[in-house]
């Protein structure tokens, strides 16, 4: 028989892997933010400031429909 010397493996070293790993997550988590920025902060951003007294403001009571609800008198004789 022949002696045979048996091949080390190939692997990186576990320090590198640990790194690369860690770099790849922070990437992703980085691309998720901006991805949830995108699809729910300015997605539907207004163009301008909120106008917050129009927002706050009851609605103001038309005359018209006040005046349209007329009092009928009963024809019950006394």
């Amino acid at each position: 028989m022949q002696n045979v010397k048996p091949i080390p493996p190939n692997l990186p070293r576990a320090g590198l892997l640990r790194w690369e790993i860690g770099f790849a997550l922070l990437i992703k988590l980085l691309f998720l933010i901006g991805l949830w920025f995108l699809l729910f902060r300015w997605l539907d951003r207004p163009a301008g400031p909120p106008d917050i007294a129009a927002r706050l403001a009851l609605p103001a009571a038309t005359p018209a429909t006040l005046s349209t609800t007329t009092v009928k008198e009963s024809n019950h004789v006394r």
